[in-house]
């Protein structure tokens, strides 16, 4: 039910977007994507970059991370998640690489954060309808924009930039920005096998990555026409945020 769920609100989210770009075209002017002298160069950089944040990670896992008290813990894991990602964004600062490349766009930054927690909140009420079990919307919009949540939404948005960047350097050395979407989307979803793996999951529960990927397709392929990963991650987000917060509280 979960994934049913998340499909609807992604389509809705989606299909919002679509028709936020015919009021406000000038946000996101079609364009073609970023080039490179070298492109199987950069992305020979990029699996370096992807490596460095998994054994940053693997450091987190034992243990070396920041914390705080109270109030200022979720600042910390803020800033653990920063340090995680860093090896991508020192990537984008080495080879003098703008934010461009990552799809992570300079203007109008209010306008495209409000579009896209005005997409994210019906995408909530769509999941709560079609996800059995689940809370009523009000509760679960109290619970996805808290404070403590802070270091989940910085993880996201760093998740969405380091998809950003896969697909441009991928589409620039494939040369065909559709495959890469599709190659993204799958190492998207092959990327969760591990993890599952050890917590034991089921054959049906693997199985269930095939839906992983043909949202993630669906999903990318629209950011990329948008080339803004700003909206999009209001509604990750708060996409993600559902199978923690959306049932209700026994």
């Amino acid at each position: 039910m979960h994934h049913a769920a998340l499909y609807v609100s992604y389509g809705a989210a989606l299909a919002g977007w679509a028709v936020a770009l015919h009021f406000w075209p000038r946000l996101w002017p079609a364009k073609r994507d970023p080039t490179f002298a070298h492109p199987w160069r950069e992305v020979l950089w990029l699996m370096v970059a992807v490596l460095a944040v998994l054994g940053v990670g693997q450091l987190y896992q034992r243990g070396w991370r920041f914390t705080g008290p109270g109030v200022l813990r979720p600042l910390a894991e803020a800033i653990n998640q920063i340090l995680i990602f860093s090896p991508l964004l020192l990537l984008l600062i080495a080879r003098g690489q703008g934010l461009s490349t990552a799809w992570v766009p300079t203007n109008r930054l209010a306008h495209r954060l409000v579009i896209g927690v005005a997409l994210a909140l019906p995408a909530l009420a769509v999941y709560t309808i079609f996800r059995s079990g689940s809370d009523w919307w009000g509760a679960v919009v109290a619970r996805v924009y808290q404070p403590r949540h802070f270091g989940i939404a910085v993880q996201v948005f760093l998740e969405d930039v380091a998809i950003a960047m896969a697909v441009i350097r991928l589409g620039a050395a494939l040369g065909r920005p559709v495959l890469a979407v599709i190659a993204t989307a799958a190492l998207f979803a092959v990327g969760h096998i591990p993890a599952m793996v050890t917590d034991g999951a089921s054959t049906a529960e693997l199985l269930s990555l095939v839906l992983d990927f043909g949202l993630a397709f669906a999903a990318l392929l629209v950011v990329r026409r948008s080339a803004d990963i700003l909206w999009f991650w209001c509604v990750h987000y708060a996409m993600d945020m559902t199978q923690f917060v959306a049932q209700a509280a026994s």
